[in-house]
């Protein structure tokens, strides 16, 4: 485990690239006031100080950074969290010594929160979402907060899913329905069911697809997750559609009427367009 000291250590082994010509090698100079960047020698850091000294200035203590971390709430200052990027492992570092693992998890969700603003840009987020919540996943088990970790798992699923990585999504949907049931939350379960349910349908696999769908459904109900139930219901309607299931549609769209329209009251008297879309 790391110490204080020793994390500048390991920092250091991190880093194998010049901030500015990009040669990796052992041995890297660091930056005397910024600490953040590192480079082969003088002769690399004189050529990059016209870019570097916009934004070389000292270190903020670790405290202070998580305190500006937890202060962020506009997407503007979500992005600003990603200027500390570079001292994530530190603050991590510190607080593992510190056998701190709450500050630990709060650390990580900040740095993912951040990513996730940007992950629908660009995929290069989308990926550091994912290698940030596969460590909250662990973090989250040992704090027993579990029905967070089945969010998490979910939502790494999710994005396995949008990126058409279906193998991934089917093992990380199937994490957090094993944490739904273990735990019983069924909510959890609901959405890993959704998510499941997509897949299958994706494949071909239609019955299976549907009955997920419809489990999904039911696990709603059981914890009264209203948008979560009206949003499973909609994709159930659409993969009905999609499988001449009409029979059905016919019994769940008077249901699903009834919950977009109670849905938009709450919402002010607005319907999003999938709900307006089953209305037509």
């Amino acid at each position: 485990m790391c110490c204080r000291d020793g994390c500048v250590r390991c920092m250091a082994e991190s880093a194998t690239a010049c901030s500015y010509c990009g040669k990796k090698r052992a041995n890297l100079r660091r930056c005397s006031i910024c600490k953040q960047t590192w480079y082969c020698g003088a002769e690399c850091q004189k050529a990059a100080w016209k870019g570097h000294k916009a934004t070389c200035q000292p270190p903020l203590p670790p405290e202070e950074v998580i305190s500006k971390i937890g202060e962020a709430h506009s997407s503007e200052d979500w992005r600003g969290v990603l200027k500390w990027k570079g001292r994530m492992e530190e603050l991590l570092a510190i607080m593992a010594h510190a056998r701190n693992d709450f500050v630990c998890e709060f650390v990580l969700a900040a740095f993912q929160r951040a990513h996730s603003k940007l992950a629908i840009l660009d995929r290069g987020h989308s990926i550091e979402v994912v290698k940030l919540g596969e460590r909250r996943i662990e973090l989250l088990g040992k704090l027993q907060r579990f029905r967070d970790q089945g969010d998490e798992m979910h939502t790494i699923g999710a994005i396995f899913l949008r990126d058409h990585n279906f193998k991934d999504a089917i093992r990380y949907f199937q994490k957090a329905r094993d944490v739904g049931a273990a735990h019983g939350f069924f909510s959890i379960e609901g959405k890993a069911c959704t998510g499941l349910g997509g897949v299958a349908i994706h494949e071909g696999r239609h019955e299976e697809g549907l009955e997920l769908l419809r489990n999904a459904l039911v696990a709603f109900g059981l914890e009264d997750d209203e948008e979560s139930e009206l949003s499973a219901m909609n994709y159930l309607i659409d993969a009905l559609f999609t499988t001449d299931g009409f029979e059905e549609v016919d019994t769940l769209l008077p249901r699903f009427r009834e919950a977009a329209t109670a849905s938009s009251r709450r919402r002010g008297g607005f319907l999003c367009h999938e709900e307006l879309s089953c209305f037509f």
